[in-house]
């Protein structure tokens, strides 16, 4: 049995807990039995190099963007959606010309706080409609014409812990709450997560069986097969360890005042708050609905009120999940380290069906949320002229833009670690979506780091005095783009001073890009205007 098929048979590339029973050496084990306690002693020192921590949330089915956020001034949008479409007196305002559907008030609570980026016309280019094959795009970070058998979280966890898993982090570099472990956590070497729907569970099913190391095994030496067997005994140890280590967690986490929705996404989030608060120094957590429940072909919305419905309902949970994760994030003290992200494998077509729903699209607006989100709408208004040769919309930002943000600015990862992960440099067209941006630049062997160290005012009117951190000896350049990415103006730097002074009264409204630029290294933060 080679590895990819061995953990195949581990809950699709994971450590789920319904594997019961796999085989290795044609003996049947116990893969996620209870063992010798002895192993937690190999627990090392490879927790990631970053205390903050990633939330993943997956829309499966493919989410109708034109409904979450509606372009609710467009004419186009209530002419080819006649049925489905949300009126403007409904909708939750977000600017002037775009609304949130009324059931996302979570959302529009953060976004009003400056805690949620809304980045318009996410997808690739040649976008792929299938359901599985979009997925896969997007867990592996790959164009669409490349089958990956990675994911782009797997290798950015392979990096911080390249001895895994015969050295063990402390806690899970990774958690699916579910009960099958996605392509995305995928690494070279095999799974970096774990997958359990709830603590107990996980510890009660891997402690209900023999120890692993009571199974007697061939001594292959250092062959193919040998590393094979180590492979897959150091894998089954791994479960052994983490269980106790997440049961652990759950039981030491902090009460709160905070009432969850009973719904599936929410009860899965609050799982993540219960391991996060009880001190599980986990990077990223995964969770999404067990179903492709936003697949709405049929029936999206009620025949008689499109303000309700499948659609609705699951905006509705997603919202509501999402603000009482956040708002227990901040009561227990842990917002600052927490940043989360919404995505699909695609949005949904422009014209509704004929059966009150809509069917497979490209490009959709995704959600990055926390308190240190540079909250604000990335992109344009989706324009309904201008389509493919098919009708849907065209792509506005490559989701792998928003990877290279988390990866550069979230997780502080260098310019090189990034390109990496995401096989090309994708730092040029990251946008700055969190505000304490980390860009690094290799230089003769040693490393110059670029930062921001003050925007004064920010929401600013006129005048503007920008602090940047720079060498002296660099040659250094201020860009003011919007957030498209068009260069409105390039001011020179004094890198003796790093002192920079813009005066943007002849700017709209908005919020617009500070672009820092030194040779081949970039950052960037975000500047709003107030009028």
């Amino acid at each position: 049995m080679n590895r990819r098929r061995f953990l195949g048979s581990v809950g699709s590339a994971g450590l789920a807990v319904t594997t019961l029973p796999t085989m290795i050496d044609s003996i049947a084990v116990k893969a996620l039995a209870g063992g010798d306690r002895q192993w937690a002693q190999l627990l090392g020192g490879a927790d990631g190099a970053s205390d903050r921590i990633l939330v993943l949330i997956q829309l499966q089915g493919g989410n109708d963007g034109l409904n979450t956020v509606i372009p609710m001034t467009n004419d186009r949008y209530y002419e080819r959606r006649p049925n489905i479409s949300i009126a403007k007196d409904a909708a939750l305002p977000l600017t002037d010309t775009l609304g949130w559907h009324p059931r996302m008030n979570g959302f529009r609570a953060l976004y009003d706080e400056g805690k949620m980026a809304v980045i318009q016309g996410v997808s690739y280019p040649n976008p792929d409609r299938s359901h599985f094959r979009g997925t896969d795009i997007w867990l592996t970070a790959t164009d669409a014409d490349v089958f990956g058998a990675t994911g782009w979280i797997g290798r950015y966890l392979d990096v911080q812990a390249p001895d895994f898993p015969s050295t063990l982090p402390s806690s899970p570099l990774a958690v699916q709450i579910g009960t099958s472990l996605s392509l995305g956590l995928q690494g070279p070497k095999g799974s970096m997560g774990i997958s359990f729907r709830d603590p107990e569970e996980f510890y009660r099913i891997v402690n209900s069986g023999g120890s692993i190391e009571e199974v007697p095994s061939a001594d292959y030496g250092d062959t193919p097969a040998g590393r094979e067997v180590r492979f897959m005994r150091d894998v089954a140890r791994s479960a052994d360890v983490y269980a106790e280590v997440v049961k652990g967690a759950a039981d030491k986490a902090a009460s709160s005042s905070i009432a969850y929705p009973t719904t599936d996404i929410a009860s899965k989030l609050r799982v993540v708050s219960k391991l996060i608060s009880g001190g599980l120094k986990t990077q990223v957590y995964l969770v999404s609905w067990a179903n492709n429940n936003f697949d709405t072909h049929a029936n999206q919305v009620n025949t008689n009120d499109p303000t309700v419905g499948t659609h609705a309902n699951l905006l509705g949970e997603l919202s509501e999940a999402v603000s009482a994760f956040m708002a227990e994030m901040k009561e227990l003290g842990f917002e600052d380290r927490v940043a989360g992200m919404t995505f699909s494998e695609f949005g949904r077509r422009v014209h509704e069906n004929g059966s009150y729903g809509t069917d497979h699209g490209t490009a959709a607006p995704l959600f990055v949320f926390g308190t240190k989100v540079n909250g604000a709408v990335y992109g344009s208004d989706p324009d309904l002229e201008n389509l493919d040769p098919i009708g849907d919309m065209l792509v506005q930002h490559d989701y792998r833009d928003i990877y290279a943000s988390v990866l550069l600015q979230w997780f502080g990862q260098p310019r090189t670690v990034a390109a990496d992960v995401l096989y090309r440099d994708f730092q040029q067209t990251a946008l700055p979506l969190f505000d304490v941006p980390v860009s690094v630049a290799e230089r003769g062997g040693g490393r110059d780091v670029l930062g921001f160290s003050s925007i004064a005012p920010n929401p600013a009117m006129d005048d503007v005095v920008v602090r940047v951190n720079v060498a002296p000896t660099a040659d250094a350049m201020l860009e003011v783009r919007d957030v498209r990415g068009r260069v409105l103006h390039g001011e020179p730097i004094d890198t003796i001073s790093g002192v920079v002074r813009l005066n943007v009264s002849g700017l709209s409204a908005g919020s617009y890009v500070l672009t820092l630029r030194s040779g081949s290294a970039a950052t960037s933060t975000l500047l709003n205007v107030q009028r």
